[in-house]
């Protein structure tokens, strides 16, 4: 296994603390059961194959892509996010640009809510703005026209925090999904609790709560409560616990559910306007194609028409064949591509003045 991937691994804690990897691109594949923590920033992540991990993946300044996962939990902060034939994940989310998932089914996204030492100055690296998250603005694929995604949002709960010995306090530049920020030991300025519940459904919160699917909570399978809270130590440590849920929804969860909600109505609102908007310019514009080229059909019908009937009035001058063929021709008429006709002119004109003798079958 070379310094920069974790690959065929099952039931073990594997670690990477900054400054041990410095921009470079990462691989975790074929990975069972295994807490991971990429507290670094790179420059791409790779993850396929994964099954039943807690996945944390510090700043990308390029694509995430996640192949073929099930049953995991990730939190991951980068360029492009992109899912690909993946089952029963929760993401915590920071991405730059808009989120792309395909062939996935039970997916579901809540707000970066991840924090460790260094994490600024990781964001920085990367090239990743804090304030310029479009986690919630996924665009799903697979899903036909009017179908139902196949994801749904989710409330963050607590902060994953990644506590470093000697690194000083865990931070996080990036705003919550009520606008709060973070201050060490997972509180928000506002000094809310970030324990709420999901946006859509009966799923718990990612990172929290007490659904047996969660992050933090005190159901199995939670990252609260089950690994301790230990310092990241010679590289290796438990996941530090996320703390419990409520059953009481806390009223900031309402008011972001219903912001959420209206942005997503109105992003849905949006890109309908605009599919109309396109669908009419493209039937205007056929129709004035199909408009255009009637007229000039018409018209050269009509042309066409006048000169037949004024050959067969006149009929061609000449008292020899050539002169008679040359007749026929309108010398002065321009080709609309532009083509050169001055030999052809030329060699008529030759024929004209030796008068040629025709063959003509017997």
């Amino acid at each position: 296994m070379s310094d920069f991937e974790f690959t065929d691994v099952s039931g073990q804690t594997l670690t990477k603390e900054p400054g041990s990897v410095n921009g470079e691109s990462f691989v975790l594949k074929n990975l069972t059961d295994c807490i991971v923590y990429l507290l670094d920033y790179t420059s791409e992540v790779e993850v396929t194959d994964c099954r039943g991990c807690k996945i944390f993946i510090g700043p990308v300044d390029g694509p995430a892509i996640f192949n073929n996962c099930k049953s995991s939990q990730v939190t991951v902060a980068c360029q492009q996010f992109q899912a690909k034939s993946c089952q029963d994940i929760e993401f915590g989310l920071y991405c730059c640009t808009q989120p792309s998932i395909s062939g996935c089914s039970d997916i579901r996204f809540g707000c970066w809510m991840g924090a460790y030492p260094m994490l600024t100055a990781h964001f920085a690296a990367a090239n990743l703005d804090p304030q310029a998250n479009n986690w919630d603005k996924v665009y799903d694929i697979s899903a036909e026209d009017g179908a139902k995604p196949s994801f749904e949002f989710v409330q963050s709960a607590q902060y994953w925090e990644v506590p470093i010995s000697g690194q000083g306090q865990p931070e996080n530049p990036v705003p919550a999904a009520d606008g709060t920020t973070y201050q060490s030991g997972g509180q928000a300025e506002s000094n809310g609790n970030h324990d709420f519940g999901p946006l859509e459904g009966g799923n718990s919160g990612i990172f929290g709560g007490s659904g047996g699917g969660s992050f933090g909570g005190s159901a199995g399978g939670g990252f609260g409560g089950s690994f301790g809270n230990a310092p990241l130590e010679n590289g290796n440590t438990a996941a530090p616990a996320m703390g419990g849920g409520s059953d009481v929804e806390n009223p900031k969860a309402a008011a972001v559910r219903e912001q959420l909600r209206k942005r997503l109505s109105e992003q849905e609102e949006k890109e309908r306007a605009t599919k109309t908007e396109l669908v009419q310019n493209a039937a205007s514009y056929l129709e004035q194609f199909y408009e255009r080229r009637n007229k000039s059909r018409a018209q050269r019908e009509k042309d066409n028409r006048e000169a037949e009937s004024m050959l067969t009035v006149a009929g061609p001058k000449g008292d020899t064949e050539w002169e008679r063929t040359v007749d026929y021709v309108n010398f002065g008429f321009a080709r609309p591509n532009g083509s050169d006709l001055s030999r052809m002119k030329g060699l008529l004109f030759s024929a004209k003045a030796k008068n040629v003798p025709i063959k003509t079958s017997s």
